[in-house]
């Protein structure tokens, strides 16, 4: 336990050096505001005994030997404002200090979410330690702070009125912090309960997390409401957050009969304390001033304490909790540059080659791709051809380096991708998936975000517009270009799903990738929109290399060459005819599919 509890403090440097990277001046104003608070309560007791000793000494004086008293009150007055200023300075100075740490900490959790690569997010434990850093990076470094500069806070409140405490009587000072010591024990044992209450809870955290936004997203509103799911949903949720609130019901229901015995045991120290200064009173053996000065230093120096030990047990409580976001933070991709990047080639001479490779997914047993051999040469068009989950998509994966290959390699002109750096890589890699992303953002951003260098240049945000067939539909738009799409936010339109396609396409199209891909281009689009798209496509990849997917045979059959996956390995290479009078499984597919429309 004892090494646990230092271990769990150690990481308080590392907090509290995040928060000043937040912002320096706001940590400065919290601390100093703190420790000159601080610094008041003794000089206000000693000015308070000096009051009401000289206003004792001045009963029956003539009205001009007052004016020591008043003197005292207006100091009295001065003590109280300069307090309260402070107070309200830390209380700005806290406020402000939050919400910058807040954004700080966001942006740092964002960056590095998208920092990481793929086979993170494949990983359903990696969505727990995402789920965790969200909780635990935006409030708990800030109470940290709140603990840490309470902490100080009270120290230095301790020491000014230490002198006064002992003073009056060591042992009564040893009777007050020993009394108090039961309550630090019980929050530092409670803290590590609720610690791990939270943290088990997590994954049914998130699932009830998924069940609510079931019940509240675009995506499922037609179906909840069609197959009548609304009851069924919202039981599943409720149970599992009801199960949350009785197990935290029930360790708070245990912490607090604790700390009423704990409180109960602080009491009496104060109160045996607060007799003996009674009795040296009544023995004349102290004034009335030193009375209500002793009297109140002891309870302050009590509440001191009290908070000086419940400060350490928040901390702790807190460093559990922000360990996660430091867990989070510490994560590293699986992808990652070289030390010397090579710069990849302006124009590319020799082509794309695949050695030998093979690939299997983070966590699984089975190899996705294996032992795949292919050259691909400038400016030639390969289809992908397969039944689903032949490997297809897996492999484009692989061109973009969201994943390394697990044997083999991958090299352009004959140097390997994990050579290039990655941004540039993926520059000359232009890619729309068949999951591509809807963005409930303007026209022009979800069409210039495939080349975030000229997502403002509207004039080749309408080119790519134009190359995709999209432009005609874009400019029936009221706001064109800068129409909002989805229904999220006011005035925006939602798409058809060949619409979106056109969208998705012209964003590809922004790219000047040498090696383009298309992965599943016109699933949503109707027959005579397909052919006019191939028709600009085969104008506008002319000289790159370039990648189609699709289960459409009337696409695949103007590439080049068509590669047949099956069960993650090439089973035929060859064009359209070569293949067919070869009568493998792309002949048979290829049949299939065309018997389809003789019926």
């Amino acid at each position: 336990m004892k090494l646990r509890f230092f271990a769990v403090l150690a990481t308080t440097p590392r907090l509290l050096r995040l928060v000043w990277s937040a912002s320096p001046p706001f940590l400065i104003i919290s601390l100093l505001t703190t420790l000159g608070a601080s610094l008041l309560p003794a000089l206000q007791l000693y000015v308070g005994k000096l009051t009401i000793d000289q206003i004792l000494a001045t009963i029956g004086q003539p009205s001009s030997q007052w004016s020591g008293v008043f003197i005292l009150v207006a100091l009295t007055l001065a003590l109280t404002l300069i307090t309260d200023g402070l107070k309200e300075l830390a209380t700005y100075g806290g406020q402000v200090l939050s919400d910058r740490f807040n954004l700080y900490a966001s942006n740092l959790l964002l960056r590095q979410a998208t920092r990481l690569d793929l086979a993170h997010y494949e990983i359903p434990e990696f969505y727990d330690l995402l789920s965790r850093a969200q909780q635990s990076g935006s409030t708990y470094p800030v109470r940290a702070l709140a603990s840490f500069t309470s902490f100080l806070g009270h120290s230095v409140k301790l020491l000014t009125l230490a002198g006064l405490m002992l003073s009056f009587s060591p042992l009564a000072t040893l009777l007050l912090l020993f009394t108090s010591i039961p309550a630090f024990l019980i929050g530092v044992k409670f803290s590590g309960k609720r610690f791990k209450v939270l943290r088990r809870q997590t994954q049914s955290g998130r699932f009830a997390d998924y069940l609510q936004r079931i019940l509240t997203h675009q995506d499922f509103a037609k179906e909840i409401r069609l197959f009548n799911l609304t009851d069924h949903l919202l039981k599943r949720w409720y149970d599992v957050k009801f199960v949350f609130n009785q197990e935290v019901e029930q360790l708070s229901a245990r912490q607090a009969l604790a700390r009423s015995s704990a409180n109960l045991l602080a009491k009496l120290g104060f109160y045996l304390t607060y007799s003996w200064i009674v009795v040296q009173t009544l023995q004349a053996q102290i004034t009335i001033g030193s009375l209500t000065m002793y009297a109140g230093a002891f309870r302050q120096a009590q509440g001191s304490v009290q908070g000086m030990l419940e400060d350490i047990a928040s901390l702790y409580e807190v460093n559990l909790f922000v360990g996660q976001f430091f867990d989070f933070l510490d994560l590293e991709p699986y992808v990652k540059n070289c030390d010397r990047p090579q710069p990849f080639p302006s124009k590319i001479q020799q082509g794309l080659e695949l050695k030998a490779v093979s690939f299997t997914y983070p966590g699984s047993q089975k190899a996705s791709l294996t032992g795949l051999d292919l050259t691909i040469y400038p400016g030639e068009s390969i289809a992908l051809v397969g039944v689903n989950g032949a490997g297809k998509t897996t492999l484009l994966k692989l061109l973009t380096r969201f994943y390394d290959v697990t044997a083999g390699e991958i090299t352009v002109d004959g140097i390997p991708l994990q050579d290039f750096d990655l941004a540039t890589l993926r520059q000359n890699v232009g890619i729309i998936f068949q999951d591509f992303a809807r963005y409930h953002l303007t026209v022009a951003e979800n069409i210039g975000f495939g080349n975030i260098k000229f997502h403002d240049d509207l004039a080749r945000i309408r080119q790519a517009g134009i190359a995709a067939g999209a432009d005609e539909m874009i400019r029936d738009f009221d706001g064109g270009y800068q129409t909002m799409l989805g229904k999220i936010f006011p005035e925006g339109r939602e798409l058809s799903g060949g619409q979106w396609q056109k969208v998705g396409l012209a964003r590809a199209f922004m790219s000047d990738a040498q090696i383009l891909i298309l992965d599943e281009p016109t699933a949503a689009l109707d027959a005579i929109a397909e052919y006019d798209l191939f028709q600009r496509f085969r104008q506008l990849a002319a000289g790159k290399i370039t990648f189609l997917v699709s289960h459409r045979f009337s696409t695949v059959r103007m590439a080049d060459r068509i590669v047949v996956l099956e069960g993650g390995q090439i089973r035929e290479i060859g064009s359209h005819q070569e293949l067919m009078n070869h009568q493998g499984l792309y002949a048979q597919m290829f049949t299939l599919q065309s018997s389809s429309y003789d019926l």
